[in-house]
């Protein structure tokens, strides 16, 4: 990657010269998506748009209006995909993050926009997932919790835990005690052709994945409940899965228990990938 997009200019991405007192650096005090291309174009773009906005409100981050639309993201993607290199699909981040300066009491409300693309390669399969429920850490909400924020310090120690337990990932409660996500994806699971998924409330982040998903389903006749659940809700689950930009992935084993990778059930849930 050697081109990004800062505010309005593209530059190399070793000119951005961004000072150590940046508030991105120092408090993590903003907020980010990450996209993934299907055939050239940004999936799902004006979710990640909307989502990120909402969370720049809560923030009081403001932007100039016209960097955050789908039409000047779109450009601005192209002319960096080529200038990168990049010949066939693209992860893309976008960051929002405050200027000037201050202490945990922010001096400024406008916010800085940086686009970044990489050269991105599609899951050629789906992974079937040892996961435990993560002991480090716990999810709770708060008026960006439904959002992705710089400050991922709570996925950070769950990819720790993870890691020094060997396992693929892990299942986020929130501090009721309320199944929540996994890492860096939403939770689903099935129990008699009824879909359940943890509501937002309990402090998850609100994956576009998971909104076009569900409105896929809905669409199609399946009934899908959005709850608070514990753990013991997935004892007797037909099926449990995680979803996130990249795709599906099922869950095989939870602790000591084991679950059917039903192939009927991916395939639903796979279809919203192919739009």
């Amino acid at each position: 990657m050697n081109y990004i997009l800062l505010n309005k200019e593209i530059i190399k991405t070793n000119k951005s010269n961004l000072p150590i007192t940046d508030r991105g650096f120092q408090f993590g005090d903003g907020l980010f998506e990450t996209m993934i291309t299907k055939d050239g174009n940004i999936r799902f773009l004006r979710d990640h748009l909307d989502r990120i906005s909402k969370g720049l409100k809560e923030l009081q981050i403001n932007v100039l209006d016209d960097l955050l639309t789908v039409d000047f993201i779109n450009d601005q993607f192209k002319i960096l995909k080529k200038k990168n290199g990049i010949e066939k699909e693209s992860r893309v981040k976008l960051i929002v993050w405050r200027s000037g300066g201050g202490l945990y009491t922010p001096l400024s409300k406008m916010g800085h926009v940086a686009l970044l693309v990489q050269d991105y390669q599609p899951k050629k399969e789906i992974h079937n997932l040892k996961v435990d429920f993560a002991t480090t850490v716990q999810v709770a909400p708060n008026p960006v919790s439904s959002c992705k924020t710089l400050s991922s310090l709570t996925y950070t120690l769950a990819g720790l835990e993870k890691q020094k337990r060997k396992l693929d990932d892990l299942i986020l409660i929130s501090q009721e005690g309320y199944l929540a996500e996994t890492i860096s994806g939403n939770l689903f699971w099935i129990k008699n052709k009824v879909i359940f998924t943890p509501k937002i409330s309990v402090g998850c982040v609100s994956g576009i994945s998971r909104k076009n998903i569900i409105a896929d389903l809905e669409s199609k006749g399946y009934k899908v409940k959005r709850v608070f659940a514990r753990k013991a809700d997935l004892v007797d689950a037909d099926a449990v899965l995680t979803t996130n930009v990249t795709g599906v992935s099922m869950i095989t084993q939870i602790e000591n228990q084991n679950y059917k990778c039903l192939d009927a059930w991916r395939k639903v849930f796979e279809t919203v990938y192919y739009y």
